[in-house]
């Protein structure tokens, strides 16, 4: 294995580690968007819950580095003409698709769809980030909403 090689795969598992990593917290994360806002709250009980996928980020980490890679494993010779440097920039574009792909994979968050049926009568459905397996149908809920978001959690005795 040549060592542009073992460099690029060397890259590669570097920066999916650090994409990986978390810092752990004891308290609930709220979007900052929900910070200050005053929110109403509505009791309900869940009817069903679906596990789901929130959608990752495609930023420029995935688009330059994959390009970067793709560009350095395709690298023509010394003097091997244009068809060479052609088939470099083929492998920076490909490179660069594949890089933003894995980039949305490895940024994608765990979520639950839930739909609640509210004391009022009606029924609503909100998707929030979760690490799997909170809620369960049957759950006594409380959804602050409001300010252009909602929250579902447990609801008090």
């Amino acid at each position: 294995m040549n060592s542009k090689l073992r460099f690029s795969v060397l890259m590669c598992g570097l920066v999916g580690g650090f994409a990986a990593c978390t810092f752990p917290s004891s308290r609930t994360t709220i979007p900052a968007s929900q910070a200050g806002v005053m929110q109403q709250v509505s009791l309900g009980t869940v009817s069903n819950v679906r596990e789901v996928n929130i959608e990752g980020q495609k930023g420029n980490l995935g688009l330059m580095g994959g390009g970067a890679m793709g560009a350095a494993v395709a690298r023509p010779s010394p003097g091997s003409g244009r068809a060479a440097a052609v088939g470099q920039a083929a492998g920076a574009v490909v490179g660069a698709v594949a890089g933003q792909a894995v980039e949305e994979v490895a940024t994608r968050k765990r979520a639950q769809e839930l739909t609640v049926q509210l004391d009022d009568g009606q029924t609503v459905v909100v998707t929030q980030e979760t690490n799997g397996g909170m809620f369960r149908d049957g759950d006594r809920v409380r959804i602050l909403h409001g300010g252009g978001g909602a929250r579902v959690s447990m609801a008090g005795n």
